[in-house]
C-alpha cells in the first residue's frame, strides 16, 4: 500500500498501487489448509512419518486427559512436610540430577 506523506505521488500512481494490492488473491488460512490436506500431509507437500503421527496423537490425548495425580500420595507428602517428618534423600536427588545432566550432553 502506498502512503503519500510528501504529497509528491500523483493520485493515479496511488490508485494503481491500490488496485494491484486489491487484485491479489487472499492467502489460505491454516484451517482451510488443514481441511484440504490429507492427515499427515500439508498443502506444501510435507508429510509426517507414522511415528510422528503417533506421537502427535498421544500428546493430544495426554493434554485432553490432563495429568494423572495420586492425590493420596500428595496428601501424605504435605502432611509429612507440615509435621516435619519428611526426610530428603540427598544421594538419590544428586544421582537423579547427574543422570538428567548426562542426558542433556
Amino acid at each position: 500500500m502506498v502512503i503519500d506523506i510528501t504529497g509528491l505521488t500523483s493520485s493515479s500512481q496511488a490508485a494503481n498501487s491500490r488496485a494491484k494490492v486489491s487484485n491479489q488473491p487472499a492467502p489460505e488460512s491454516k484451517a482451510q489448509q488443514s481441511s484440504t490436506a490429507p492427515q499427515g500431509t500439508l498443502s506444501s507437500g510435507v508429510s509426517f512419518s507414522d511415528a510422528a503421527q503417533a506421537i502427535q496423537k498421544s500428546v493430544g490425548q495426554a493434554v485432553s486427559e490432563g495429568p494423572s495425580v495420586n492425590e493420596q500420595k500428595v496428601a501424605e507428602l504435605k502432611a509429612a512436610i507440615d509435621n516435619g517428618s519428611y526426610q530428603i534423600n540427598y544421594e538419590s536427588t544428586a544421582r537423579g540430577l547427574l543422570q538428567l545432566e548426562s542426558m542433556l550432553d
